[in-house]
C-alpha cells in the first residue's frame, strides 16, 4: 500500500478507484523522466481457514498496476505530459477498469495466479 499522497484519483463503480502516483524526476538538465503509475486496489474476499491453506489475512487486496511514461521531457511540458498521459490511459484502459464485471474477473485471475504459484513452489521443493 502506498503512504505518498496520490497525484490523481478516478472514483470507478462499485467500492474501488483508480490513484496515480507521481515518480517523475530529472532525467537530465532540464529533461525529465514523467512516470506516473496507475494502481487499482480491489479487496479479495477472505476465504475459509483450512488446515495447510495460508488463508487471506485482512488487508488482502488484488494489485492492478500499470507505469505510464515519457522520457526526455523539458521541464516547461512536465504538467502537461502527465496530463496527456493520463488523457491516453482514460480513453485506452479506463474502460477496462470500469467495466461491471472487472473486480470479479481480476480477483478470479489474481487467486488462480496465487494457486499456480503454490503448485510451482510445493513441485520445486519436493
Amino acid at each position: 500500500m502506498h503512504t505518498t499522497k496520490p497525484y490523481a484519483e478516478i472514483n470507478l463503480s462499485g467500492n474501488h478507484s483508480v490513484r496515480i502516483y507521481d515518480h517523475s524526476r530529472v532525467y537530465f538538465g532540464d529533461y525529465f523522466r514523467v512516470r506516473l503509475e496507475v494502481r487499482c486496489e480491489i479487496q479479495l474476499p477472505l476465504q475459509p481457514e483450512q488446515p495447510g491453506n495460508d488463508a487471506c489475512q485482512p488487508p488482502c487486496v488484488a494489485v492492478y498496476s500499470r507505469f505510464l511514461e515519457r522520457m526526455a521531457v523539458p521541464s516547461a511540458d512536465v504538467e502537461d505530459v502527465r496530463l496527456a498521459l493520463i488523457a491516453e490511459f482514460r480513453s485506452n484502459s479506463l474502460p477496462y477498469l470500469a467495466a461491471p464485471d472487472f473486480p470479479a474477473k481480476f480477483i478470479a485471475r489474481t487467486l488462480l495466479q496465487q494457486a499456480g504459484m503454490k503448485k510451482r513452489s510445493a513441485v520445486r521443493s519436493g
